[in-house]
């Protein structure tokens, strides 16, 4: 038994073949693939997306999905969070009772928890993440019935209703490249995916799936992005582990300690020596806060969202070298347990991998293995093994 990674050479695909598949995905996945041709078909998007899709996110849900209905009456820790929210921000009047909110279904990937549910009717949406809680806006118009878009958080959380005939739908970029599915549930036929994608950057369509195909011609533009009611830090983030202490120390050392700072929870830590590199995230931002000694004392530097390359889920963040070595540092999955990338040694280098981050000190003789210049190819895993993003992301 072996814990070798066998990495495919980089391989690039003849720009005949590009301009055909990107017309392909454009055009709206004219047939959607079966079950079988998932797979291949998202690896696809993925390539020319330069890792801008992991390929098993078309291929089924990349979070738990379960129906429920509380009925309003018994508990709900998302729920509660988002009421309590929604009191603290003063804001009661804008919604309906706590007791007329019911439960359609909640989703999940790692703590970033949504829950679907009506409120009095209203199709709304209520995101818990280890530190925040964001509510949506019940006075966003549904037109009618129609798709729409009622929920897009920093996390990458899109939500929204379809239109009844919708029986799933497939979301995507401008250019057609695919993000993901959903799966409209309940009354109001609401849906949720975990997209990983940014609110401010990206702009979304949606196609229904009917009897197996994506329906080009039936595409909606998403654009109209919708603000959340409230979004309130409601919990401490830890700051009691030793990379949640020199998380704490960090940022509040930096010159411009940001004011989200104590909802910022820690993720991995590299040191060596004196130099230390701490990542933090919350609910919409990735922060890397770095110490250094220097000849007039110890310094401090943050680094938030810094991210390079179009490589999605696993994500890279930018931070210059320290000590004469080079963070490798960026977000994954919330789900992720394990990481590997290739340098060009002959054999995988393992990445720690801590609350979606990921942290490295690049070793001596890294080399680049990529499909454009500058990349490494890494693969991530959940805890059962089953591969989350397997592609490439820039190495410095």
């Amino acid at each position: 038994m072996t814990d070798e990674l066998s990495l495919p050479p980089r391989r690039e695909l003849p720009p005949d073949v590009r301009a055909r598949l990107r017309a392909e995905v454009a055009a709206g996945f004219a047939e959607a693939p079966k079950r079988g041709r998932v797979v291949a078909v998202a690896a696809a998007v993925a390539l020319l997306a330069g890792g801008a899709v992991a390929a098993t996110q078309l291929a089924r849900p990349s979070h738990d999905v379960s129906a429920a209905s509380d009925g309003g009456g018994a508990p709900s820790t998302g729920l509660d969070r988002c009421w309590a929210a929604v009191e603290k921000a003063g804001k009661t009047a804008a919604v309906p009772d706590r007791s007329k909110w019911v439960t359609t279904f909640t989703a999940a990937e790692g703590d970033d928890v949504v829950e679907a549910f009506t409120a009095a009717g209203k199709a709304m949406f209520c995101e818990t993440t280890a530190t925040t809680a964001t509510l949506s806006n019940p006075d966003v118009r549904t037109d009618g019935g129609k798709t729409r878009l009622l929920f897009y958080t920093g996390t990458g959380l899109v939500a929204g209703v379809a239109d009844a005939s919708w029986d799933s739908l497939a979301l995507s970029m401008p250019d057609g490249l695919g993000v993901a599915m959903a799966k409209p549930q309940g009354p109001a036929h609401q849906f949720t995916a975990f997209t990983h994608t940014d609110p401010a950057k990206t702009h979304l369509f949606a196609a229904p799936v009917i009897d197996g195909r994506i329906s080009a011609t039936a595409r909606v533009d998403l654009a109209a992005i919708p603000a959340p009611l409230v979004s309130v830090t409601d919990r401490a983030a830890d700051r009691k582990s030793p990379a949640g202490q020199a998380l704490g120390t960090c940022l509040a050392q930096v010159a411009q300690p940001p004011a989200d700072a104590d909802s910022y929870q820690p993720g991995a830590l590299l040191e060596n020596g004196a130099y230390r590199v701490v990542l933090g995230r919350n609910a919409g931002h990735t922060v890397a806060c770095t110490t250094e000694p220097g000849a007039n004392g110890t310094t401090y530097h943050l680094y938030r969202d810094t991210f390079i390359g179009q490589s999605i889920p696993a994500r890279r963040l930018s931070v210059p070298e320290l000590g004469g070595k080079v963070p490798f540092v960026g977000i994954v999955p919330p789900s992720a347990a394990s990481m590997k990338a290739d340098f060009g040694q002959g054999k995988p280098f393992p990445i720690t991998v801590t609350n979606g981050t990921f942290a490295a000190w690049l070793p001596d003789g890294a080399k680049a293995i990529g499909g454009r210049p500058g990349e490494s190819w890494v693969l991530v895993e959940d805890a059962r093994g089953a591969a989350l993003f397997n592609g490439y992301v820039p190495m410095k």
